[in-house]
């Protein structure tokens, strides 16, 4: 393997805190970025407690066997945190999110026929539309062929994955009622921190932050806009549409042939639309990121591309081909993983690796480290894809690495955004070069998802035609 390919990519402005920090130094590391609450023990210990403010305890899970027993064998014994209803319930309020028990259950019985993978592959031609649209906008932006132009990758990642929502969930729907939405989850997730922050220390949820109102009235102005959505598609009666609004409308539970109420369809689709876009945005933005520091596997996925698809647009059947450019996006979500931190509360008092755990108080896993931990990888924080070849990937155990989550609870939409990536990931990489400046290191922030901060700016190159034969660079490097 080149060592061009293990560039050190460690963010040394995101240093983990020694404990216990006080309830001041918590809270102000929390609203700048609660990523940066993660304790070091956190990289370096199977399970750990701290006590980062007085009177808040956070256990964090980071063992797979442990987290086995949490997520998997004992996921009946556990539930959502309060803390994550209180960050989600105002935009998603109960939807397959939020909810749990049997409320949860029959939602996901529901929605799951929208996610299989026939259904997921019949997107692929809208996936790959919108990838040429982004290309289309980087091409208008450049000042002459073959001339770099600095973008903010993430905003354009965020316009792309946006667009791919727009025209597989909402091709029939009203498009300012779609870029309200995009703007106001925008400012919803720029307050999440302070939600966090008062709600680890469990701080009354009417006390006022410095941010409270913008957030409210944002969380008003998406769910109206996710509302207007679904009110514009019925006065058309284009309920039966065949897009992903359409069926969520036409859905029934297989059990009971129960639709979703409407307070329920306004939740999912306010799900779906957020959580559609915005962690795969992400995921897009740090692989292109890393790939600008390694341009070595850019060399192998256009060479791949080349190979399986030519200049033709990429298609359903090409996907399985395209190898590299999945491990390449499967390491970008092992060194950031779009959602960092999980959650759970368990219904009843448990032992967690010796730890007593009471009824209603919440453990962590702490993804964004468990995916870092320097007992369970081999130099955890080097890019190199090849970490994900088929043998060395099935060494793994599944809790090891869950940039999607774990259990019965993993993301719906796993498939779909794994496809989506591949799409739009390919579709870039043959038609531009990524370059970074050497001197912007973007710290990692977490918004729920996992957000570079000060953006993502990367040089962008259009080649003047997709290759079609690949360079002399071996494939399986």
């Amino acid at each position: 393997m080149s060592n061009a390919s293990l560039a050190p990519l460690y963010p040394p402005t995101l240093t983990p805190p020694e404990v216990p920090l006080g309830t001041l130094r918590f809270l102000k590391r929390c609203a700048e970025n609660p990523l940066a609450t993660i304790p070091a023990c956190a990289y370096s210990e199977p399970v750990s407690s701290v006590e980062p403010a007085r009177g808040f305890r956070a256990i964090w899970i980071c063992d797979p066997d442990v987290l086995e027993q949490v997520l998997v064998r004992d996921a009946g014994r556990y539930r959502k945190t309060p803390l994550e209803l209180r960050v989600f319930a105002p935009v998603i309020g109960k939807g397959v999110l939020s909810s749990d028990g049997a409320d949860w259950r029959w939602q996901r019985r529901l929605l799951a026929p929208l996610f299989r993978p026939s259904e997921v592959l019949s997107y692929v031609p809208a996936m790959a539309a919108a990838a040429d649209e982004q290309i289309a906008r980087w091409r208008e932006a450049a000042h002459a062929p073959g001339q770099a132009v600095r973008h903010c990758i993430e905003a354009d990642m965020t316009l792309a994955t946006y667009a791919v929502i727009v025209r597989t969930m909402l091709f029939g729907g009203a498009p300012k009622d779609v870029n309200a939405v995009m703007a106001a989850g925008k400012s919803y997730l720029e307050a999440i921190p302070w939600v966090l922050a008062y709600g680890l220390l469990n701080l009354p949820s009417w006390l006022p932050h410095p941010a409270m109102f913008k957030q409210r009235r944002a969380a008003k102005a998406f769910r109206k806009s996710v509302a207007a959505i679904i009110e514009d598609r019925r006065a058309r009666s284009a309920s039966a549409a065949d897009d992903l609004l359409g069926r969520l409308l036409a859905a029934r539970d297989p059990e009971t042939d129960a639709p979703l109420t409407d307070a329920l369809l306004v939740d999912n689709l306010a799900t779906l639309l957020e959580a559609g876009h915005e962690t795969t945005a992400k995921a897009l933005a740090w692989t292109l990121y890393l790939l600008a520091r390694a341009p070595h596997w850019q060399d192998l996925i256009r060479a791949e591309v080349a190979a399986v698809v030519g200049t033709s647009r990429i298609e359903a059947r090409h996907l399985d081909q395209l190898a590299v450019t999945e491990r390449v996006i499967k390491e970008a979500m092992r060194l950031y993983p779009a959602a960092p931190v999980m959650g759970r509360t368990p219904t009843e008092a448990v032992d967690i690796a010796g730890y007593h755990v009471k009824a209603g108080e919440p453990v962590y896993m702490p993804i964004y480290a468990i995916h870092r931990h320097k007992l369970l990888w081999d130099d955890p924080n080097r890019f190199d894809p090849d970490r994900f070849l088929p043998e060395r990937e099935a060494a793994l155990k599944r809790t090891q690495y869950m940039p999607f989550g774990g259990g019965p609870r993993i993301c719906l939409g796993a498939a779909f955004a794994m496809v989506e990536a591949k799409v739009l990931l390919a579709s870039f990489v043959r038609a531009a070069r990524f370059d970074w400046d050497g001197q912007h290191l973007p710290e990692p922030v977490s918004r729920v998802t996992l957000h570079p901060k000060g953006g993502m700016p990367l040089g962008v190159t259009l080649l003047d035609e997709a290759p079609t034969r690949p360079p002399n660079v071996l494939l399986n490097s």
